[in-house]
């Protein structure tokens, strides 16, 4: 009998462990944070903006020269919950803020310095700061749009399924959510070797699992992820969409061809995903120059 599902616990730890399958993460990285420097340098934003009262709840604001009010697209970052910043991948704010967006890049305490529970904790103060001062740099707070990437699409998932009403929010104040490359169901990770960073119990994964959470009233989704990922990333969010369907709930989904874990968010200037969001969002795809990401590798 394997550890979960069939897997042994060999098997399951190499599907968590994204070098396995990509010999050339190292560039990918490498990539995504050199073009963060370049849209976060070039960029018309407010940055370093405290949401709360923690030295690591920071916020970055990438402007849009579109009329305002401007939907406002929030982004949490991947790294394994525990690397990172509101800085290392926030270059798909050239795309949004180029659509007519703007693009918020949300710092919050890496694990393990802080619990999985106080991370969300500190995603969700930022969701209710941002909707509370959309009005003092031109956002809409009526379109509120939150977006993440691996781990970043789990704290979107969460953010998803949220009760804002508890939060002194409207139940509707997003109005959808991109997520890319995630994790919604934790179980399957607390059983693997990255919950020495996580510390998840069998508890503490059910509660922050969004598959096990899903409101009769969701926001519109698209979900998303690279047909070469593995087989476990792959299954996490094709489930986790098919969950959402079920409940009647609107989503996208796709497997974009020819993509793995990093490559899939590395060229979202002309990714089908990135069409998906905007469409959802109401917005056209921006025309602009093309900046060559590395090659695929499998």
């Amino acid at each position: 009998m394997g550890v979960y599902l069939d897997y042994s616990q060999e098997e399951l730890d190499r599907q968590y462990e994204h070098r396995f399958f990509i010999d050339d993460v190292d560039s990918h990285v490498e990539y995504a944070k050199t073009q963060s420097r370049r849209v976060r340098a070039a960029a018309d934003g407010k940055f370093d903006v405290p949401y709360g009262a923690g030295p690591d709840e920071l916020l970055d604001i990438y402007l849009t020269g579109a009329q305002s009010p401007a939907p406002v697209v929030v982004f949490f970052h991947g790294g394994r919950w525990s690397r990172g910043s509101k800085a290392s991948t926030c270059d798909p704010a050239e795309v949004f803020n180029a659509a007519g967006a703007i693009f918020i890049s949300v710092n919050f305490t890496l694990l393990p310095n802080v619990t999985m529970d106080e991370l969300l904790a500190q995603c969700r103060t930022a969701i209710v700061w941002i909707w509370k001062n959309c009005a003092n740099f031109g956002g809409d707070r009526d379109r509120l749009y939150v977006f993440g990437k691996s781990s970043g699409a789990h704290i979107g998932g969460v953010m998803a399924v949220t009760d804002w009403t508890a939060h002194g929010l409207p139940r509707d104040v997003l109005k959808g959510a991109f997520l890319v490359s995630g994790m919604y169901d934790l179980e399957p990770v607390r059983l693997t070797f990255r919950n020495k960073i996580t510390r998840l119990d069998r508890d503490s994964a059910y509660k922050n699992s969004p598959i096990h959470h899903i409101p009769a009233d969701g926001c519109p989704l698209v979900v998303g992820c690279g047909a070469l990922e593995t087989p476990e990333f792959r299954r996490h969010s094709r489930e986790f969409a098919a969950a959402w369907s079920a409940r009647g709930l609107p989503c996208d989904y796709m497997e974009v061809p020819d993509k793995h874990h990093y490559s899939v968010s590395a060229d979202m200037q002309d990714s089908p995903l990135m069409a998906l969001m905007l469409k959802r969002m109401g917005l056209a795809i921006p025309v602009m120059a093309r900046v060559e990401a590395p090659s695929k590798s499998t």
